[in-house]
C-alpha cells in the first residue's frame, strides 16, 4: 500500500532545505497536546539553552485547520533540526504528516509513554526515513520496528524539576497514602463495548481467570495472553479494544488488591469518586502540579504500584515523589535497579505481603525514610530529569540526521 503524501511545492522543498544541528543551538519544534511530558520538555529545553518553538495539537483527533497553517508556517519560519511528539499527538491517522516531514527532510522523534500498539493499531504510515521512535518501556522496542520505525530507542521517564524539586521534610502530615485513579470508569467503559463481541469478551474474561494478564504477557502482546485462534480473526479496532481492556482492568485489579489489604494498616486513598466504592473512605483526587508535590513530600509514606502497561520500566510517581522530598514505597519493577542503588536509594516490595512488612517497618523509621528519599532525590536530579533525557535524545537525532 502506497501511503497518501501532501503536495510539497518547489519553492516550500527550498525554504526548508538547510543543514539540521549546524548552529550553535539545538533547535526544537514540540507539538504540544495536554501530556503532562510536553510542558516537561518545554521546560527541559529551556533549562538546556535550546532554541525553542511549539504548535498547539489535539490529544486526539484530527489536527485543526488553524493549527496545520500554524505548523507550516512554523516549519518554514522557524527550520527546526527536529520535532517533537508525545504519543503522536498532532500526527494524522494516514501518516500525511509524516510522509511531510519526511519530504521535506525534517526529522521527527515520536516518544511513546503509553501502549504504541493502541496508538499505532499497526499501522505503518507513521514510520519514514526521518521518524525516530523512542518507547518508555523495552518491551515495546521490536513492536515499534516491526511497523517500520527505522530507528527505535528506550527512553524511560525523568522527572521535571520545576514542577518537583525539594528536600525532605522533618516531619508528615498525611498518613501512607496511594494517590491515582482507580481506573474502574475505564475498565467500565471498556467492558461495555466488549459486550457487543460475545465471542471475544468470553476469551478476555478467561485470560483473566486462568492469570493469563501479566505485566510479562502485556508486554508480550495480545497472543500471549488470549488463547486459541482468535487473534486471527479480530479487526485493528478489535484488538485495540482488547488491549486497552487488559491494560485498564488489569491495572484496576493490581490497584484495588494494594488499597485492600493494606486498609486496615492505616493506608489512605485520593483520587476519583470511584475509589469510595472500593474503600467508602476514599479522598478526593490531588492536582499533579499545584499540589502533588507538596503531598509527597509532607506524607508519611506514598505508596506505588505500577501499570500493567509497564511489564520493566517504571512510572512517573518513581522520578516525581523523590524529588519532591517525599518517600516512596514501590513496587519492584525490573529496571529499578537501573536506575537506582537499590539498597540505599529505593524501597520496594516484590508481594502485597512485604509490603505490609516494609511499610510497618518505614512507619517506625522516619530517619531511614529521610535517607532514602534525599538519596533518591540526589540520584534523580543528577541524572533522571527531562534535561537529561533531552540530551540523549539530540545525541540519537544528531548522530542519525546532523551535517
Amino acid at each position: 500500500m502506497v501511503n497518501r503524501r501532501l503536495t510539497v511545492s518547489k519553492r516550500m522543498r527550498e525554504l526548508l532545505s538547510y543543514d539540521k544541528f549546524a548552529g550553535d543551538e539545538t533547535r526544537i519544534l514540540i507539538l504540544q497536546s495536554q501530556y503532562w511530558l510536553d510542558s516537561a520538555c518545554i521546560h527541559a529545553a529551556r533549562d538546556l539553552g535550546w532554541t525553542l518553538a511549539t504548535v498547539p495539537v489535539p490529544l486526539e483527533g484530527v489536527l485543526p485547520r488553524a493549527s496545520l497553517e500554524e505548523l507550516l508556517r512554523t516549519l518554514g519560519e522557524f527550520k527546526p533540526d527536529f520535532i517533537l511528539s508525545v504519543n503522536l499527538s498532532g500526527m494524522d491517522v494516514d501518516g500525511l504528516f509524516a510522509g511531510l516531514f519526511e519530504d521535506l527532510q525534517i526529522p521527527y522523534v515520536t516518544w511513546f509513554v503509553d501502549d504504541p500498539r493502541t496508538i499505532i493499531m499497526g499501522n505503518s504510515a507513521f514510520a519514514s526515513a526521518y521518524s525516530v521512535a523512542l518507547t518508555w518501556d523495552a518491551a515495546y522496542v521490536d513492536y515499534l520496528g516491526s511497523v517500520g520505525f527505522p530507528a527505535v530507542h528506550h527512553l524511560p521517564l525523568a522527572v521535571d524539576p520545576h514542577v518537583f524539586n525539594a528536600e525532605p521534610a522533618d516531619t508528615w502530615v498525611f498518613p501512607p497514602t496511594f494517590v491515582g485513579n482507580s481506573m474502574i470508569s475505564f475498565a467500565e467503559r471498556e467492558w461495555a463495548w466488549l459486550e457487543d463481541h460475545a465471542k471475544l469478551a468470553d476469551a478476555v474474561r478467561h485470560a483473566f481467570d486462568e492469570g493469563s494478564v501479566t505485566r510479562e504477557r502485556f508486554g508480550q502482546g495480545l497472543d500471549a495472553m488470549l488463547e486459541g485462534g482468535l487473534l486471527e480473526r479480530l479487526d485493528a479496532d478489535q484488538k485495540r479494544h482488547a488491549e486497552l481492556l487488559m491494560f485498564v482492568e488489569g491495572t484496576r485489579r493490581l490497584r484495588r488488591e494494594l488499597v485492600e489489604a493494606l486498609a486496615p494498616d492505616g493506608l489512605e486513598v485520593r483520587g476519583d469518586e470511584e475509589w469510595r466504592r472500593v474503600v467508602p473512605g476514599a479522598r478526593g483526587a490531588v492536582n499533579y502540579v499545584e499540589d502533588l508535590p507538596g503531598f509527597y513530600r509532607l506524607c508519611e509514606v506514598n505508596l506505588n504500584v505500577t501499570s500493567i502497561q509497564m511489564p520493566s520500566t517504571v512510572n512517573q510517581r518513581v522520578f516525581d515523589c523523590p524529588a519532591a522530598g517525599g518517600f516512596l514505597l514501590t513496587d519492584a519493577q525490573a529496571e529499578l535497579g537501573e536506575l537506582f542503588d537499590l539498597e540505599q536509594e529505593t524501597a520496594c516490595y516484590a508481594s502485597i505481603d512485604e509490603c505490609r512488612d516494609l511499610l510497618k517497618f518505614y512507619r517506625g523509621h522516619s530517619e531511614a525514610r529521610r535517607r532514602i528519599a534525599s538519596n533518591a532525590r540526589r540520584r534523580i536530579l543528577s541524572e533522571h530529569t527531562y534535561a537529561h533525557r533531552l540530551r540523549a535524545l539530540e545525541a540519537i537525532v544528531k548522530e542519525r540526521f546532523g551535517c
